[in-house]
């Protein structure tokens, strides 16, 4: 659930959300395709680009489409995971799931020619190509003298370095692209609390329903299916807590009696 979380709160980041269409106009209630909220399949929207904007055809994935990309969420719940901090391994998979939607969603350019374009012609890069090489250099060359701080700092600038020429993509482009792709400007899923989870958890238990069946708003069809993972899992930390305090009140009073 960290790592979905984590996207979640980069994905966040970029656009302010709104429950209207580009037109203005209302969005219906219930759960349907991002395409049908939006009113096409493919839109021309004005993309960030290392803080230029420039103009680039989207299209409007799928429920499915967007499952296949990995285990990315809209949902962010509990604020401390916006303050975990996520080690090299861990990042470059949520890169991962970041990168394979913005290539489901770049129609104008496509994702490989952007991947070309840049990796061939942008000189920001060739100077970071650069400054690795220098930077290895230089751990290298003087990594028997320094103190255990001074090489954790290296080794972090150095796996900086590789991400930023690992994924050639701004992260302002990769985190606009991802909202834009998963509805966060047209959806209210970031409006639900942890307590509306649990609650439509339990009643769904209690029914035999769906926990989405109890949660009404403005929704993509992806969001009803995170909504009813989401819950189960919400409900189920839950009983767990519960358990976990029933047991140790049942060992107090016991210790209690026994006085």
């Amino acid at each position: 659930m960290g790592l979905r979380k984590y996207v979640a709160g980069i994905i966040n980041a970029v656009l302010t959300s709104k429950i209207i269409t580009p037109d203005a106009q209302v969005l219906p209630s219930g759960y349907n395709p991002i395409e049908s909220i939006r009113g096409a399949l493919l839109h021309w929207v004005s993309v960030p680009f290392n803080g230029q904007m420039i103009w680039c055809q989207l299209r409007c994935p799928t429920a499915t489409q967007i499952e296949q990309c990995g285990d990315i969420t809209n949902i962010l719940v509990d604020k401390e995971d916006e303050k975990k901090e996520y080690s090299h391994d861990e990042i470059i998979q949520i890169r991962n799931y970041q990168e394979e939607l913005c290539k489901v969603v770049l129609n104008v350019p496509r994702f490989d020619e952007v991947l070309t374009l840049v990796g061939d012609y942008d000189f920001v890069i060739s100077e970071k190509r650069n400054e690795l090489k220098a930077l290895n250099k230089k751990f290298e060359e003087n990594m028997q003298d320094m103190s255990e701080v001074e090489k954790k700092t290296f080794r972090m600038q150095i796996q900086t370095l590789e991400l930023q020429l690992g994924f050639i993509l701004p992260d302002d482009t990769m985190a606009f692209l991802c909202k834009w792709a998963m509805g966060n400007d047209v959806s209210e899923i970031h409006k639900i609390t942890k307590q509306n989870f649990l609650k439509a958890a339990s009643l769904a238990k209690m029914h035999g329903k769906a926990p989405s069946d109890y949660l009404s708003g403005k929704f993509t069809d992806f969001n009803k299916k995170e909504i009813d993972s989401y819950a189960a899992l919400a409900l189920n930390d839950f009983l767990r807590e519960q358990e976990t305090f029933n047991a140790g009140k049942h060992k107090w009073l016991l210790g209690k009696k026994r006085r």
